[in-house]
């Protein structure tokens, strides 16, 4: 049986993730700063013929990277894939971010996938099709204001993805992304909720005119670790609904 890290797996996307691998007979490793979202989240998974376990981890901290690829290896006989979905963002106009909130995305968002890739590397070159699926966003290709730290941690994802799909190929390990548009995640229904987001004038702008549901970037996710995209490294596969080729935006 494979097996799959996760970071951010606890909520959004990253649960709809391990879900859809709990599900097709992947044995999950779920990991997050929060402890009881952790907990929720695997007591929550629908029972599937793959086994879901939590960790507390912190991608920003390289022993806490460190010690959960540890344990892990006690538990699981190989690491299959991993999956880089732990991600901030901080809401800011440029010209008042501070240094500290800009390091908390950077730190998080790019450097984060840096020291988990660096840190599977070593488990998941003995593994035949190895895969690294990054979770980005359309706010890499795109500007998105107040968002400074946010668009950069995703465009650097960008080219990450790119710079260890090309290095690692001869090494039988797969690097790709996804690029998700506006997602009915917590994040996106927080922002609904206060009024910093409106759904009406999202969904007007989006082709499809609905947001994506976390299970749709699952499934792209899944893709981009199954045989069926064997021949696929280095690329970042867009899931917008079509609103990054509106130009009307």
């Amino acid at each position: 049986m494979k097996t799959a890290l996760i970071t951010g797996g606890a909520k959004g996307i990253g649960l709809a993730i391990s879900q859809e691998l709990i599900n097709d007979g992947w044995n999950v490793v779920i990991t997050g700063r929060d402890a009881t979202a952790i907990s929720s989240a695997v007591a929550g998974l629908t029972s599937g013929p793959g086994k879901a376990v939590g960790k507390v981890m912190d991608v920003r901290d390289r022993a806490s990277v460190d010690a959960v690829f540890t344990e892990m290896r006690t538990e699981f006989d190989s690491l299959d894939s991993l999956i880089n979905c732990a991600g901030v963002i901080i809401r800011d106009e440029s010209e008042s971010l501070s240094e500290q909130d800009w390091n908390t995305v950077i730190d998080t968002d790019l450097s984060g996938v840096f020291k988990c890739s660096q840190a599977a590397y070593a488990d998941l070159v003995k593994s035949p099709g190895a895969t690294i699926v990054n979770v980005g966003s359309i706010a890499g290709s795109v500007g998105i204001a107040g968002r400074a730290g946010y668009t950069a941690a995703k465009a650097g994802l960008e080219g990450l993805t790119r710079t260890l799909g090309l290095e690692w190929a001869d090494r039988d390990i797969r690097v790709n992304a996804v690029a998700p548009g506006w997602t009915r995640t917590e994040m996106v229904a927080g922002g609904i909720k206060d009024g910093r987001l409106s759904e009406a004038a999202l969904t007007a702008r989006i082709p499809q005119q609905r947001l994506a549901e976390p299970s749709e970037i699952a499934k792209v996710v899944k893709f981009l670790m199954s045989a069926d995209s064997s021949y696929i490294t280095g690329q970042t596969i867009v899931v917008d609904g079509g609103i990054t080729i509106n130009g009307n935006t």
